[in-house]
């Protein structure tokens, strides 16, 4: 059975004297802190394989796909979180999109060619995503998006982490236990903080060292390297205890 936010509420109450953290409204701040943290771990710039999804992008084209001389494609989906990859064929090739963009917006255009570029262009919030294409198509492609899902919210503390697996339960929590201490002005609060968000670095093999230390300076302006090597030491030796 998949780990839930009762489970980490469960770890975190010997550190904070046995108190509940979801004793507010409406199971706060238990809630709210569960979905800060799952936020976190599925936005951008992190992607996950137990995270991925594809479609096909729809057009009017005959079998379906993208259609010749139209830019703009509205699709329904909706689980749609952001791109991460888009790749397009025709009968005789097939290609990967050079540019990918999540939020920056293409300019509209007549120029027919085979299109290189994407970007999210609209997003109503009830799951109707437009995406716009650079070049205009010059034919009929099939195009598929390859992108992240989006995180899904908490609303009772007997709901699953999933899709994060179990074994990221150091990660979320020590970072759900970090983000209570700190609403209850403790001074533990970024050690424990800082431990998930190194555990989560880890297992981010996708992302430069830069990108990992924007990240770590973003939210708390950690220094990455310490975390890195204090989570290697640590495994090194689990790995040694285990021999």
């Amino acid at each position: 059975m998949a780990n839930s936010l009762t489970d980490t509420m469960a770890y975190m109450l010997p550190f904070c004297r046995y108190q509940a953290a979801n004793i507010g409204t409406s199971s706060m701040p238990m809630i709210g802190i569960g979905n800060i943290v799952r936020n976190i771990v599925l936005a951008a710039p992190f992607t996950w394989r137990f995270n991925r999804n594809n479609v096909n992008l729809i057009g009017s084209a005959t079998p379906p796909g993208i259609t010749k001389g139209v830019q703009d494609y509205t699709q329904k989906i909706s689980d749609f979180g952001f791109l991460e990859v888009v790749t397009a064929n025709d009968s005789a090739t097939s290609w990967q999109f050079k540019d990918v963009k999540n939020n920056e917006a293409l300019a509209s255009s007549v120029t027919q060619a085979r299109p290189m570029t994407i970007s999210v262009f609209n997003d109503d919030l009830a799951g109707n995503i437009t995406f716009r294409l650079s070049a205009v198509p010059d034919s009929a492609y099939t195009i598929n998006l390859v992108y992240q899902k989006a995180p899904v919210q908490f609303t009772s503390v007997t709901d699953p982490w999933a899709p994060i697996p179990d074994s990221f339960s150091d990660v979320y929590n020590n970072m759900c236990l970090g983000y209570y201490m700190d609403s209850c002005q403790d001074s533990r609060a970024p050690q424990y903080i800082a431990r998930g968000i190194a555990g989560l670095l880890s297992r981010a093999q996708g992302l430069s060292s830069m990108d990992k230390t924007i990240f770590a300076a973003a939210y708390m302006n950690l220094n990455v390297q310490q975390m890195l090597e204090q989570t290697r030491a640590q495994q090194g030796t689990q790995a040694q205890a285990a021999r």
